[in-house]
């Protein structure tokens, strides 16, 4: 994932207030579950020494309603002067709810969101037309949905034999291969503004697999066909929703198991991928990393002391705190070297390098470890 909007708030002079709590109104005592939280999580900043207008703002802010259904998480970062960043994100997560002040911001909560994001498209069509919707995640609301009706006339084939049958026959396919066109221009459009990975198709046999074909090589998505769901009445939409989590967590595994591949060749080779908490510190120093890999909960349960590797970029109160959760201190010197970060989760099975490394990797724009061609002759 991009982390220009950490980056966005490391622009602005520290210490950080950070929260990530739940925000969730789903059920009955939702409010004063909310409430309960608000006045724990005020009381440790206050117990930190914030004070006066910054927290009433916070406190509006956690108690303000976000509209949206199921689990709801809201990440909140403030300087003294301001809020710098204020994100709420709906869908399930197991990460801890938040509460810190200090010399950087505290993200984990909030990336293990982002990153856990899959964007898709969920497309029911049928030979008229089609309903699409663009999800963020799995367990969200649509972000955007629309319909698309094409021409009815024509669409139905006559009967075999039929004197005019071959003349009618036709013009149906053109109407369906039409219709097909029009659902497919929609989608693109649509695709532009959200850049879903995987668009989810189901309904009428003929239409999804017209449909498919013509987004066959789109870039930047994969195209997948589903039996369940679809336009018709009666059409099951909780199969519909088991088949989608279903290719979704297929795609998120492969998604992983491209990526511990790719750490264990570079790690085979030695070249390209490095483990370590300090190793990777020092290649931000150098501006090698390209990629940071963490398994999160791992490396927040290390430290990094800027002190010991110089030139590390971070806010100038960070270089000089002493020890600090490992996961701040990298996130943090990746969004200032313009590196992105990727996770893996917590529990799949690591490359033995990677796991005796504190649950740091980082993959290199380029590696001075690797003999140059001159030393090769």
């Amino acid at each position: 994932m991009d982390l220009q909007q950490v980056r966005n708030v490391l622009d602005q002079p520290g210490p950080y207030v950070s929260l990530h709590l739940d925000v969730s109104r789903d059920t009955e005592d939702a409010r004063q579950q909310l409430t309960s939280r608000w006045t724990r999580a005020r009381h440790e900043l206050e117990h930190q020494g914030i004070t006066g207008s910054l927290l009433d703002e916070l406190e509006e802010r956690v108690q303000e309603v976000t509209h949206l259904p199921g689990q709801v998480r809201r990440t909140i970062v403030a300087t003294p002067e301001r809020v710098v960043l204020d994100d709420v994100r709906g869908g399930d997560t197991t990460w801890p709810e938040t509460v810190t002040v200090g010399p950087l911001p505290d993200v984990a909560g909030w990336i293990s969101m982002v990153d856990g994001e899959f964007p898709f498209a969920l497309v029911r069509t049928d030979r008229v037309g089609a309903d699409i919707e663009v999800y963020v995640a799995s367990g969200t609301h649509a972000a955007e949905t629309t319909t698309v009706e094409g021409d009815t006339f024509d669409v139905t084939k006559l009967p075999q034999g039929d004197w005019q049958h071959d003349k009618y026959q036709q013009r149906a396919e053109n109407t369906w291969e039409a219709n097909a066109k029009l659902v497919a221009d929609q989608l693109r459009e649509m695709s532009a503004r959200h850049r879903p990975r995987l668009v989810v198709v189901c309904g009428d046999v003929r239409a999804r697999s017209e449909l498919a074909q013509l987004l066959d090589g789109q870039p930047g998505s994969t195209v997948v066909t589903v039996e369940s769901g679809g336009r018709a009445a009666g059409t099951s939409d909780e199969a519909l929703w088991a088949d989608v989590r279903r290719v979704l967590d297929e795609h998120r595994a492969h998604q992983t198991a491209d990526l511990l591949q790719e750490l264990a060749r570079g790690a085979a080779t030695g070249e390209g991928v490095i483990t370590g908490v300090d190793r990777v510190a020092d290649a931000f120093v150098k501006g090698e990393v390209e990629r940071l890999v963490l398994d999160l909960e791992d490396a927040r349960e290390t430290t990094v002391t800027a002190a010991d590797h110089p030139g590390l970029a971070l806010p100038e109160p960070a270089l000089a705190a002493g020890a600090l959760p490992a996961d701040q201190v990298l996130v943090a010197a990746a969004a200032l070297t313009s590196a992105s970060v990727s996770l893996l989760p917590h529990e799949v099975a690591l490359p033995q390098e990677f796991a005796l490394a504190n649950g740091v990797a980082a993959t290199l724009r380029w590696d001075d470890r690797a003999p140059r061609r001159d030393d090769q002759v």
